[in-house]
């Protein structure tokens, strides 16, 4: 059986959560896959995995030959490891997809070039409490701000060359940058990067992420105006309405992080995620003007 998608699945630190992602994997009703684990801590997960009664042909592992180059490190040396499948799909170690999710997704990706899912949010306890877009019912064509706003990750099923240079060296949001590149790409090639309504990616989080660190207001801030600068260059492969959204949103972004630095040293908030969870998203109007008048001061 030739595989149609490669599932790229970078790992770092994933022994606890890595079985969950792999069972959802080989639960999936498409079964025409298959999925280069990135080890970017010198784990030998397939031993791991085969412990755990999960050795599959369909699993394949290579390194990044180093220790934490970060997401967008792992997920570069997947890319590059992947075999010429006409898809990719992307699932992190520490989440899981829905047992449709290949199967709902593949053919608006083949239709269209690329599909992503109302991503479901789950809490540290295992309760899921929230979607990208709650009230979506049908598929819908998504623009930059549907990208931005959410302030959720999306993985994108995606035809392979929709990916083409993988993604930047960011400490902070290569997800986002690469979703935006591929929506640019997929309107360029006379499709769209489509939403599917159903919560088939389940995001999971964790203690030890990045969002969930203790100096998370100091990498956010780096990330932002890295971002931006690369943005003003003209680096990144965006259509102009995208990049516009991009320097809009992340500069609303910095302002707001001022806050939430300042929340985590009063105590306010433990986390970005509790922070955003408690200002609709970072985007409550009290929370803008907050923003605004501690820029002034």
């Amino acid at each position: 059986m030739k595989p149609s998608v490669a599932v790229l699945l970078p790992t770092y630190r994933a022994e606890k959560t890595l079985a969950r992602a792999v069972r959802s994997l080989l639960a999936q009703s498409h079964r025409e896959w298959l999925a280069v684990i990135a080890s970017d801590d010198h784990c030998d997960y397939l031993r791991l995995l085969s412990g755990q009664g999960l050795a599959d042909a369909r699993l394949l592992q290579v390194s990044t030959g180093t220790y934490g180059s970060h997401d967008h490190g792992a997920r570069n040396r997947a890319l590059e490891a992947a075999p010429q499948t006409p898809f990719l799909a992307l699932l992190d170690a520490d989440d899981a997809w829905a047992p449709e999710h290949l199967e709902a997704l593949l053919p608006l990706a083949e239709d269209q070039g690329a599909a992503v899912c109302n991503t479901l949010t789950f809490d540290e306890s295992g309760r899921a409490y929230k979607r990208a877009f709650p009230e979506a019912e049908a598929p819908f064509p998504m623009g930059p701000e549907d990208i931005l706003t959410p302030r959720s990750p999306f993985f994108p099923v995606l035809r392979r060359e929709l990916a083409a240079g993988g993604w930047h060296p960011l400490p902070f949001c290569s997800d986002v940058i690469f979703s935006l590149t591929v929506l640019s790409r997929a309107r360029r090639a006379g499709g769209a990067l489509v939403c599917h309504p159903a919560p088939l990616y389940h995001y999971y989080k964790t203690s030890g992420s990045i969002t969930h660190s203790a100096k998370s207001a100091e990498v956010a801030e780096a990330g932002y105006r890295l971002i931006l600068q690369k943005l003003e260059e003209g680096e990144f492969d965006l259509d102009p309405d995208v990049r516009r959204a991009a320097h809009a949103e992340f500069t609303a972004n910095r302002r707001v992080n001022r806050v939430f630095a300042r929340w985590l040293r009063e105590g306010r908030c433990s986390s970005m995620e509790d922070f955003l969870d408690q200002t609709e998203r970072g985007r409550a109007p009290w929370l803008l003007a907050e923003a605004a008048r501690e820029e002034l001061e």
